[in-house]
């Protein structure tokens, strides 16, 4: 949560105990269910919305924020309040933490460093994780702790949102008063979501994010926070169409993304708009800040690239996913016209070139290539 609340005084002022809480309370397998009660379970899929600034992973967050609350049937102050809140807290990211090592082995939406927060509410693993980081890294788990909390406030529909929103993230300082606009402007996109057009939570089962794919999901094992934020990126749009010229660094355009533009927008992504590759295989392949890998040593969130025999150019890439539990080899990628973003094997026959990118330290250093 933001740095002036009351606990993170305390917090840092124990270090040791932080340690050690840390240790005891987020030593959860990623491989493990995530399962959890929650009142709302929040829909999946492209949310078809548009907003000036906001990537397509900030609006599901969003929609989520909207869909549980009338599922579970806040008022409209209490909705406001959540996406202020989420707004002001991560700037609607599910964020992990280098601060939380274990963070980074779930999908997410990028790094935060406030003390051991996470999520899009930034919940202090020494303070919530007794419920394991599986379900922190969860975004419907962070919701719906939203709202239970708000639940427990006498008055709360007729408060302000921003004061609501204050009240449960327990700041010194009001800091979403400022994010009310944007909540607005959320809310009137996703205000006609029908509760009775959503699943219905099921006690003891995976939220909806928990799971092979999604935000929070657990990540393939070896990924760097480099790689693991390439993955995170990508994975988000499993299920779009292919579309030939299709991604930027901003997402999918002319909806959908072929296999260049999906690498170039995971890329820019995970370096957080330092790294602009061009969209062409070949081009990316050959960019100075690619390093080169070879192939024995991949690793989660590295490119490789598919030249046919006797050619000189590559014509396709894919990120390299990891191994599934036969030890098969995965890739996340864009295939071809008719087919969608998806997981699939690696396969072989084309000469395999890996490389492996990096968030640069300084980035006027690669001319052309950062913004």
């Amino acid at each position: 949560m933001l740095a002036s609340k009351t606990v993170v005084a305390l917090a840092v002022s124990l270090p040791a105990l932080l340690v050690l809480l840390l240790i005891v309370l987020v030593g959860a397998d990623p491989s493990s269910s995530c399962a959890t009660t929650v009142s709302g379970s929040g829909l999946q899929g492209a949310t078809g919305a548009s907003i000036d600034g906001l990537s397509e992973g900030q609006l599901q967050l969003a929609r989520n924020g909207v869909a549980i609350g009338k599922q579970r049937g806040e008022s409209d102050s209490v909705i406001l309040a959540e996406l202020a809140a989420q707004a002001a807290e991560s700037t609607l990211r599910n964020l992990a933490n280098p601060s939380v090592p274990d963070s980074l082995r779930y999908s997410n939406d990028g790094l935060g460093h406030d003390g051991d927060s996470v999520g899009p509410h930034q919940l202090r693993v020494s303070v919530w994780g007794s419920v394991g980081i599986d379900t922190l890294m969860n975004p419907i788990y962070q919701i719906n702790w939203f709202y239970d909390h708000a639940d427990k406030i006498p008055d709360r529909d007729r408060m302000a949102p921003a004061d609501l929103a204050q009240a449960v993230e327990a700041a010194k300082v009001n800091a979403y008063a400022g994010q009310l606009n944007l909540a607005q402007q959320l809310y009137a996109q996703f205000a006609n979501i029908a509760p009775a057009s959503m699943p219905a939570a099921q006690a003891g089962q995976p939220a909806t994010g928990c799971g092979t794919n999604g935000s929070g999901a657990p990540l393939p094992a070896g990924a760097s926070a480099f790689g693991a934020a390439v993955i995170a990126a990508a994975e988000k749009w499993i299920g779009t169409p292919y579309v030939w010229g299709g991604g930027d660094q901003t997402g999918p355009t002319g909806g959908g993304f072929d296999c260049s533009g999906l690498t170039l927008y995971a890329i820019y992504q995970a370096s957080g708009g330092r790294l602009r590759l061009a969209h062409f295989t070949q081009s990316q392949q050959d960019d100075p800040a690619a390093q080169v890998v070879p192939f024995g040593q991949r690793q989660p969130g590295d490119l490789i690239f598919f030249t046919s025999p006797g050619e000189s150019s590559s014509h396709h890439v894919v990120i390299y996913y990891g191994r599934n539990d036969q030890g098969q080899d995965l890739v996340l990628h864009a295939p071809e016209t008719g087919q969608t973003v998806t997981i699939a094997p690696l396969w072989k026959g084309d000469r395999l070139d890996v490389r492996r990118f990096s968030t640069p330290a300084n980035p006027e250093t690669e001319e052309g290539k950062r913004l």
